[in-house]
């Protein structure tokens, strides 16, 4: 899904990092209702570095649909009932992984009207097996697969800047930065990370 490999290795390597810590906090939680949030969230990151990689972005599609489509009905319940951290956060985390369900349906629709071209360092050279090396994606995704991305970019873009805002003002409060500002960091980074992974549907 994402043309440029330099890109693709940031994410990857936010994406192992956030779900990194996802896994750490949800070891240490006491709550199962804490620690199945954190278990989906690092299956979140997972997916999301599969679909960041054109070898891999297939990969379990339904299994991706099924599981994230269910955590998205998990977090929007107990948001309802007044679980988790309230009811923006928890609104959050049912969108991110909506739109995650959502990209992993309709990833064949979005690539449909994409093609791959290679390049190499002395031109194009048709026939070879380059793998991920010098590929780019041209074309255009289907209209209403560029609507609904267009505006899942918005919002976890505007989300991102929320969380990491909320990460700066809390670390500016406490001597050391502790696992809560890492953790709104982390949702800031997650969310940003959907929002690249939207605009790259586009």
């Amino acid at each position: 899904m994402i043309a440029e490999l330099g890109l693709r290795w940031i994410l990857t390597l936010l994406f192992a990092a956030a779900g990194s810590f996802c896994l750490y906090r949800c070891a240490r939680r006491p709550g199962f209702s804490g620690r199945a949030a954190d278990a989906l969230h690092a299956a979140m990151c997972v997916g999301m570095v599969t679909m960041a990689w054109p070898a891999t972005m297939t990969f379990a599609r339904m299994p991706q649909v099924v599981l994230f489509a269910a955590a998205a009905g998990w977090f929007a319940v107990t948001t309802a009932l007044g679980f988790g951290h309230g009811r923006l956060p928890g609104a959050h985390h049912a969108l991110m992984m909506a739109g995650m369900a959502w990209m992993a349906f309709v990833m064949p629709s979005a690539m449909a009207g994409m093609t791959r071209s290679a390049t190499a360092m002395g031109g194009e050279h048709a026939g070879m097996d380059m793998g991920d090396a010098g590929m780019t994606m041209t074309g255009h995704a289907p209209a209403h697969v560029v609507v609904v991305a267009a505006v899942l970019a918005v919002v976890f873009l505007a989300a991102g800047i929320a969380w990491l805002a909320r990460a700066i003002d809390h670390s500016r409060t406490v001597a050391r930065p502790g696992r809560r500002e890492i953790g709104l960091a982390t949702e800031g980074v997650m969310s940003l990370g959907m929002a690249v992974m939207a605009v790259a549907m586009i």
